[in-house]
């Protein structure tokens, strides 16, 4: 997870697509790491999704 959160992290700061490089990282589909990146924010590595309005 702390991969996942690194890596996504360092896309968005460089303004590329994080989700792509969670998948290059990680080696798996689009669906997985999206579900990684899910757990990575439920368990504190990365900031909470936007509030919905």
């Amino acid at each position: 997870r702390m991969l996942v959160a690194r890596e996504y992290t360092a896309a968005r700061e460089e303004g590329g697509d994080p989700v792509l490089a969670v998948m290059r990282a990680t080696g798996h589909s689009r669906r997985k790491s999206l579900r990684l990146i899910g757990q990575a924010r439920d368990e504190g590595f990365l900031a909470p999704r936007r509030a919905r309005r």
